[in-house]
């Protein structure tokens, strides 16, 4: 991540330099070495000099590319380079033999760098080519060396990303790459949700089902309120007031006995006297007579 995020500082860089690109030689367009190969095909740059080449590749702004920086302008460590050794030794003395080439054709004064001057003094032709052994320069990631080299190259036109047309050998494993993550996500949510696998890709697979428009919820229940007792009709409001009074017992028996009517139906008792079933407004005094 680091390499790619100094790549694309340095490449910004290389277009504002490109403008001087009379100081180009001529001599090393008409040859194609590596430099001019690795510019065009890795950064889409046709038109550079050997200074903006140097700072392109000036990894971490130093001033001197060491080994590492060596290694990452032929691409040493992409996993394109790394799938063409047979091991992690093997890979490493292709890694050694890399910058010690390099070093040895550059690095005039042995210290284990190599200055602008010095790369300057051989120029981008001095650069040796490692393409037999799988130095091939790659910079980015597998998805966009894909689409920077075979996808450009291959299938630029409407014509040729049709689903017949994606038959080359990388195509293939480019697309089986794809197929390995989507199974190895399908396997960790498939575990996340206690599921089998094949349930997790059938539920990325099958679309989802239209979900039914929500029920209309039932109108709530009308109340009705009954009219309160004050404000009743009297027809209404005593018309049961006979057969009530018929379950009152007598003036003076049963457990009332003499106790005062508070209620219509206790004011209807049978020889109740006949003040206790009027109910004065006012309360009389003694001056009002």
């Amino acid at each position: 991540m680091k390499v790619l995020t100094a790549l694309s500082v340095h490449i910004l860089f290389v277009l504002l330099v490109s403008a001087h690109s009379g100081h180009e030689d001529s001599e090393e367009t008409a040859n194609a070495g590596y430099a001019i190969r690795h510019m065009a095909t890795e950064h889409h740059i046709d038109s550079f000099d050997t200074e903006s080449f140097f700072q392109l590749h000036d990894l971490n702004r130093d001033g001197v590319w060491d080994r590492e920086e060596i290694e990452a302008i032929y691409g040493v460590h992409h996993v394109y380079s790394q799938k063409k050794s047979k091991d992690d030794i093997e890979h490493q003395r292709k890694a050694d033999h890399v910058a010690d080439t390099v070093l040895k054709l550059v690095d005039k004064d042995g210290d284990g760098k190599v200055t602008s001057e010095e790369f300057a003094a051989v120029g981008t032709s001095g650069l040796p080519s490692f393409d037999d052994i799988g130095a091939e320069g790659h910079h980015y990631d597998v998805e966009s060396e894909f689409f920077l080299h075979h996808e450009e190259q291959y299938h630029s036109t409407p014509e040729t990303q049709t689903d017949e047309s994606y038959i080359h050998s990388e195509d293939v494993e480019h697309f089986a790459q794809h197929a390995a993550i989507e199974r190895e996500e399908a396997e960790r949510e498939a575990k996340f949700q206690g599921i089998t696998v094949e349930e997790a890709i059938r539920a990325h697979e099958e679309p989802p089902a239209a979900r039914a428009p929500p029920a209309e919820s039932a109108p709530p229940p009308k109340i009705t309120r009954g009219v309160p007792p004050e404000k009743q009709d009297p027809v209404v409001k005593y018309k049961d007031i006979g057969k009530e009074s018929n379950s009152q017992a007598e003036w003076g028996t049963g457990e009332q006995g003499y106790k005062q009517p508070n209620t219509p139906v206790e004011k209807m008792r049978k020889n109740l006297p006949y003040k206790e079933r009027v109910q004065y407004k006012f309360r009389r005094n003694w001056g009002d007579f």
